[in-house]
């Protein structure tokens, strides 16, 4: 079972302390924990990062130090502190108050209600933390929660997916956000009917999530989500875009986008390559190998479990860029700016030899002047492009302003000429250098 929540029970007779740990007893979601001494008590503050502290009174050291140093060792993030004393003091509630402590009770409090203030405790903590529209854990609690099962099931064969909406924003931007938000409901939803409660699911930005799962299932809730999403989504979309296969993006200088419909991507890390893996390591993993997974087409997902070659890796990394232009001197200047840059850059005249060139070079991204005489025959050559390469980005800057026809082509960007080369190199870094991240 997912464990939630975690109570630490700070208590100098151990025996006294059990009666609080038999509260969480019949409950799956939330672990108690108890120390008999200070240093063991900092010690698991900072291994599970428990979300209510009960301090009891019993200590040679004052309450008000306790609680004040209990507040130097959360100052990270902030879990409830609730202290039960015997001495009904009212300068000392109000110290105590003041120095940290969220709740202040007698030791001979009824059990009953004792029981229900830390349920409420614990229940407002978590909302606290918790998105109210989607009911899911906002990031830091997410991997707050990740991080203590790691620890508890150490021993155990897990794997983490990092999943997002691919080209979420264009379509928010487009849709508006009501249209957007219902896409991401309707997502959150097919991600509940995939997992159970041996499972953790967390939000950990707009469209970002994670899963925590045994490492047999991440492959079939992968497997599930891209083909279920891929099924839903076009109910998202009006059928003029539908039919047309992408968005078109408009922005300043009356730049054209082509924005590819929405799709899933996921990215699996696993412990089963090292089995004593930490929480940084397993969710750089698992975001790692999620970039890999954006630089497909389509809902895709990749995993950890077939482990990928240095090689492989280099390939995906490489930045190369082959620049069509006609006039010389502007070819040139786009090229020798471009190595400047850091991009390995090939140039051509003409588009004669493009196909031959990018079937020998493969660029990451083409940057295309087409003229009106041979548009048509230039246009076609893209669709042979994006048909047989269609990671690659394709810019198009001609003087005709027929945005669709040209988008209609496989062209991701279409820029009207004249064009500032700042807005060129601004879209060239968004494509080569961002968006795979997104």
């Amino acid at each position: 079972m997912f464990i939630s929540q975690i109570v630490l029970i700070l208590d100098s007779n151990v025996e006294n302390s059990s009666y609080a740990k038999e509260f969480f007893k019949d409950s799956s979601i939330i672990k108690a924990i108890t120390s008999d001494n200070l240093a063991g008590a900092y010690e698991m503050i900072t291994e599970y990062e428990p979300d209510l502290i009960i301090a009891h009174d019993n200590f040679k050291e004052d309450i008000s130090d306790i609680c004040s140093k209990l507040r130097e060792k959360t100052n990270f993030y902030r879990p409830v502190i609730m202290v039960l004393s015997g001495v009904q003091d009212i300068d000392k509630k109000i110290n105590l108050l003041r120095v940290g402590a969220d709740d202040f009770q007698d030791e001979a409090i009824d059990k009953k209600e004792l029981s229900l203030r830390i349920f409420a405790h614990l229940r407002r903590h978590i909302d606290e933390l918790t998105d109210h529209t989607t009911k899911l854990p906002y990031v830091s609690l997410s991997y707050r929660i990740l991080k203590r099962n790691l620890k508890m099931r150490k021993d155990e064969l897990y794997a983490l997916m990092y999943l997002d909406i691919d080209n979420f924003e264009p379509y928010k931007e487009i849709y508006g956000h009501i249209a957007a938000e219902k896409l991401l409901q309707t997502f959150i939803a097919i991600i509940r009917t995939s997992v159970d409660e041996k499972d953790f699911l967390g939000r950990v930005g707009e469209d970002e999530f994670i899963i925590f799962t045994v490492s047999e299932k991440a492959e079939k809730i992968a497997t599930f989500l891209s083909y279920y999403f891929d099924m839903v989504s076009p109910k998202f979309y009006t059928n003029e875009d539908i039919n047309r296969g992408y968005l078109i993006l408009t922005g300043d200088e009356k730049v054209g986008r082509r924005v590819p419909l929405a799709s899933v991507s996921i990215g699996i890390a696993s412990n089963s390559h090292t089995k004593d893996i930490g929480f940084e390591e397993l969710v750089n993993n698992a975001v790692s190998i999620h970039k890999l997974a954006k630089t497909k087409v389509g809902s895709f997902w990749v995993s950890d479990r077939v482990k990928i070659t240095a090689g492989e890796q280099e390939k995906v990394t490489e930045k190369k860029i082959l620049v069509v232009e006609g006039d010389a001197s502007l070819s040139y200047l786009l090229a020798t700016t471009l190595e400047m840059q850091g991009y390995n850059v090939e140039a051509l005249n003409y588009s004669e030899y493009l196909k031959e060139t990018v079937n020998a070079f493969i660029p990451n991204l083409i940057i295309f002047d087409i003229n009106e005489v041979t548009a048509e025959k230039d246009l076609e050559i893209c669709k042979h492009i994006k048909k047989n390469h269609p990671h690659i980005k394709i810019i198009v800057s001609t003087t005709d302003c027929n945005k669709e026809k040209i988008l209609d082509s496989g062209v991701d960007l279409y820029i009207p000429k004249p064009y500032e080369l700042m807005v060129l190199f601004s879209w060239i870094s968004r494509f080569l250098n961002y968006e795979v991240l997104q």
